[in-house]
């Protein structure tokens, strides 16, 4: 879907761009006659629909002369490259600034260069830079999400252990809790979605550039055969289940999370997005969620994605109205308002953040010690096809082969790198 939508984007720039300004006469009208402006929000990160709704409401009730029309539509990305092939720019778009599409806009023009913006000194300096394309800022970040492993504060207390910061520890915590006859992670192994998500992520703890390792095999110039980075990938995640449930592929992600809610396990790799169900399923539960030791012993950087940013068409009539909008959506009123409601980590200064599971992470986003999860750079379907090599290779009943992982996962490389541009 990803790569169709990048297709679509390409040639939807070329037409836009050789058109310039057209669509005048629409984008005229949305000033009325008594000087009101319109603007048109296009939010593509659906499920905070009734946040933005209040926002919206605060700002128009100090803005009179402003209206924002907020736009929500199912498969909001398709429908963007829809309108953006009419050249019908919305004024303000919400994007994953990581992923191609979004990076393709601002390279191409697309979207306003608000570096000098005052408003931008606002935002965290590592979730800045890690948005920026060219050195440049194309949009406000707002909001992070992250991946980790979510623990049970509880069970190591009780248990008289530290949280691991290397690899070893980890492995010393995990033969603690066999000792204590506590299972120590529980694991999804059924769940295909997950898994993959799981190696994608932790093949970036390993490399945060593993992408462009990836391209080189995908282009026959090397091969996970050479590289180290796989078979350090593979070793640490057939080492990790064996400290999970006996039956790998038995459990679905269901299951994971009522083993963490029952403190059946102390531990569970996944992102920040689940602290909230499970909560919701044990609201007594002590859980935080802490970084994933390094398996090379390298420096130990966090999975993460820019989850809410704002940006702005270049297109629009009304960019200085669309400026005041960020503004005050970053201001610190605001900002703390969105993030005791939205609830994954903020990343504008000054925000007192207060979810206690996620207090460590959003520490550590917004200290940079972050990266883009990679497959925001990754052509749609590679992901889906490494799924079926990782359950193989977490099955103890496949003996583990690593060298089987090694040549299915370079064979999927090539299928999908072999002509792809992921830069």
């Amino acid at each position: 879907m990803k790569k169709m939508v990048w297709v679509m984007a390409a040639a939807a720039l070329c037409l836009s761009l050789l058109t310039a300004c057209g669509n005048s006469e629409k984008k005229a009208a949305q000033s009325s006659s008594a000087g009101k402006v319109t603007l048109e929000l296009w939010l593509q990160k659906t499920n905070v629909v009734e946040q933005f709704t209040e926002i919206i409401s605060r700002f128009e009730a100090e803005n009179p002369d402003i209206h924002i029309e907020l736009t929500s539509v199912p498969d909001p990305e398709t429908a963007l490259v829809s309108r953006i092939a009419a050249n019908d720019y919305p004024d303000i778009i919400t994007i994953w600034p990581a992923e191609k599409f979004y990076r393709d806009l601002m390279r191409d023009g697309a979207l306003l260069d608000i570096s000098k913006e005052g408003f931008m000194n606002r935002v965290a300096g590592g979730p800045r830079s890690i948005a920026q394309y060219g050195g440049k800022d194309y949009s406000l970040s707002v909001a992070m999400s992250a991946y980790g492993m979510l623990v049970n504060k509880k069970l190591f207390r009780d248990n008289n252990l530290e949280y691991p910061t290397t690899w070893d520890e980890l492995l010393k915590v995990c033969r603690a809790f066999e000792s204590a006859g506590i299972q120590p992670f529980t694991f999804y192994g059924k769940s295909t979605e997950q898994v993959g998500q799981m190696g994608e992520r932790m093949s970036g703890i390993i490399d945060n550039d593993i992408t462009a390792t990836i391209s080189l095999v995908g282009q026959g110039k090397t091969t996970w055969q050479r590289e180290p980075q796989m078979r350090q990938l593979a070793a640490a995640l057939v080492e990790l289940h064996k400290h999970g449930q006996k039956d790998v592929l038995g459990a679905d992600y269901d299951a994971a999370f009522n083993d963490m809610t029952t403190e059946k396990a102390a531990m569970m790799i996944y992102g920040s997005w689940g602290v909230q169900r499970l909560l919701n399923m044990n609201p007594n539960l002590e859980i935080e969620m802490i970084p994933i030791p390094n398996p090379t012993g390298g420096k130990n950087t966090v999975p993460a994605s820019i989850d809410t940013a704002l940006a702005i068409s270049t297109a629009s009539k009304n960019p200085a109205a669309a400026l005041k909008f960020l503004d005050f959506f970053s201001t610190a009123a605001i900002a703390q308002w969105y993030a005791d409601n939205e609830k994954n980590p903020p990343v504008i200064e000054g925000v007192v953040y207060n979810v206690p599971p996620l207090m460590l992470m959003a520490d550590t986003l917004n200290s940079g010690a972050a990266f883009f999860t990679p497959s925001v750079y990754w052509p749609a379907g590679f992901r889906t096809s490494w799924e079926a090599p990782i359950q193989a290779l977490i099955d103890p009943l496949g003996r583990n082969d690593i060298e089987a992982f090694l040549k299915s996962t370079n064979d999927i490389c090539v299928e999908y790198f072999r002509d792809y541009d992921y830069q």
